[in-house]
């Protein structure tokens, strides 16, 4: 069976990303344990290193740990952050820059596309360029790789050891549009990097469907509730400034929701 290494960013003392109450390493803890039990469930071999709030190295040192364990591939999850700023979205994969094999990649961007906007695959070198990872979709490869050092220690170290280790940014914490998304699709992210996974390594995988309805009795009950638009900002700014005062004034559950429109 394939085995797989299930790194839950961050953790411990190192909140990683946060914006509006929300912790990247809560968020990396969550979705990696839910996608350690479903990979579990399928048949693979899933070894997750951090299982709670804990702090079990930095970067590098994880990255050992990994080439220590010998797994057929290795994924490290966090959340992206542009500084509070909110001005980019979309999921990111970053990727050793002397892999070649690019079937796991190649599936998980299809799969999130569906979910979110993606920006791109990268790979960092240790000097700081960003080399743009392109595939092949008739050979799942990737067209180049690259001898450099790469910047990554998880990735750095683990590719090291003779182990592929590939960072997933799953999208931008501080991009109320993505942390939107993200909250009402949680498991759905889950169940992206589940399927890449179950298609890169050619295993039987079945969707989980989490609103099957078994054995009800009655109909469902409906209710109707009103939903309270308070206007549209061109600048988003303005808009936060907008929530913010209506959460001082005790109004719960405000939210900015972005809408593009076509002129």
């Amino acid at each position: 069976m394939p085995y797989i290494v299930v790194d839950a960013g961050h953790g411990g003392w190192d909140n990683g990303a946060h914006y509006n109450g929300h912790r990247e390493k809560d968020i990396t803890l969550r979705v990696a344990t839910k996608v350690t039990k479903r990979l579990r469930e399928i048949g693979f071999t899933v070894t997750q290193l951090r299982t709670d709030d804990t702090y079990v190295g930095n970067a590098s040192a994880r990255g050992r740990q990994i080439a220590e364990l010998q797994p057929n591939l290795a994924i490290s999850i966090h959340v992206n952050s542009s500084g509070g700023e909110g001005k980019l979205r979309g999921a990111e994969i970053y990727v050793p820059l002397a892999e070649d094999s690019a079937r796991f990649e190649y599936y998980l961007q299809e799969e999130l596309s569906h979910l979110n906007a993606f920006r791109e695959i990268y790979s960092r070198a240790y000097t700081g360029e960003f080399y743009d990872r392109h595939i092949n979709p008739q050979t799942l490869r990737f067209t180049q790789t690259y001898s450099y050092t790469d910047y990554y220690g998880i990735i750095r170290e683990a590719w090291r050891g003779g182990v592929s280790c590939d960072i997933i940014e799953m999208f931008y914490l501080d991009n109320e549009g993505d942390l939107y998304t993200f909250l009402n699709q949680e498991d759905a992210y889950v169940e992206a990097i589940v399927v890449a996974l179950s298609k890169a390594f050619n295993m039987n995988y079945e969707r989980e469907d989490r609103h099957e309805v078994v054995d009800r009795p009655e109909p469902l009950k409906t209710e109707t509730y009103y939903r309270v638009v308070c206007g549209s900002y061109s600048d988003l700014n303005e808009a936060k400034k907008v929530q913010q005062a209506l959460a001082r004034a005790n109004y719960p559950g405000v939210w900015i929701q972005p809408v593009e429109t076509k002129r």
